[in-house]
């Protein structure tokens, strides 16, 4: 029931005001929201229908409220029926908990997927001492991910020498004693195609 309640005050704060966005990258030329059409660095509000054009389409966008990043992508919405960034907002924060012990919240914040483009920062409530963080592992390669203002900084140093793919791995970490915990198993990486279309690409 507490569990139930408090999902349900997550869900009516984040519908009492409208947050905007300003659009830091798109893989098209412009996209059209409500009834207007935006490029790179205009704004918008969160309560607008999102009027994507095919599947890969995708926006990188931040938040004037609170100068988290996101990146929004036609695929992830049609399959979660979201119309909006609030749609995609208030799901987010009613994602089950996936994680182990200490790091339930984080991978909830994780979520199952991450659509990267260069570079993704995912918002966490934990943050790490000297000596410790958070790192990808794969059967090809263990990569320690960056951390600053309260976000994981996914990078292009996730791939090493390889070209961006859809890959998943562990993400994991280590504290200061060297000891490996497992905070969000089998995470998808979907990297976004950066242009679609013709036409040169603003970022």
């Amino acid at each position: 029931m507490k569990k139930y309640l408090f999902l349900l005050s997550l869900v009516i704060s984040a519908s009492l005001y409208a947050e905007d966005f300003k659009i830091l990258f798109l893989n098209t030329e412009s996209i059209k929201i409500g009834s207007t059409t935006y490029t790179v660095g205009d704004v918008f509000s969160d309560t607008e229908k999102i009027h994507w054009k095919n599947g890969k389409q995708a926006m990188k966008v931040l938040s004037l409220e609170t100068n988290k990043q996101y990146v929004l992508v036609s695929e992830d919405f049609k399959q979660r029926k979201l119309k909006s960034a609030k749609d995609y907002l208030v799901k987010n924060n009613r994602l089950s908990t996936r994680g182990i012990g200490s790091f339930s919240s984080v991978a909830a914040s994780l979520g199952d997927r991450c659509y990267w483009l260069d570079p993704t920062f995912i918002s966490v409530d934990y943050e790490p001492d000297d000596g410790e963080f958070f790192y990808l592992k794969s059967e090809e390669s263990v990569v320690p991910l960056m951390y600053s203002d309260g976000q994981l900084v996914l990078d292009s140093r996730i791939w090493g020498e390889n070209k961006p793919h859809q890959t998943v791995v562990d993400v994991m970490f280590r504290f200061f004693d060297g000891i490996d915990e497992l905070v969000c198993p089998d995470y998808l990486i979907i990297p976004v195609e950066t242009q679609i279309g013709k036409g040169k690409i603003s970022r």
